[in-house]
């Protein structure tokens, strides 16, 4: 079925990507935390260390799991 078969049906809305989007913008939040994280590293701010990186790695993805509960991202 083309696109312009579907534009005047509104169910015919992809499920799957409005999904993985509002998965997307949840997200968001986290990314910039570790994106700051890593700006901050290259600035010499905080000191590069796989162990510190862990450690904030494992807090923020505590913190995630327990604002978003099974909407968390998972491994």
């Amino acid at each position: 079925m083309s696109v312009a078969a579907l534009r005047g049906n509104a169910l015919a809305t992809p499920v799957p990507v409005m999904a993985r989007a509002s998965r997307a913008v949840l997200n968001l939040p986290f990314d910039a935390l570790r994106a700051q994280y890593a700006c901050a590293v290259c600035a010499g701010l905080i000191e590069r260390s796989l162990l510190g990186a862990a450690h904030f790695e494992r807090g923020l993805a505590a913190l995630e799991r327990l604002s978003y509960g099974p909407f968390a991202r998972s491994v």
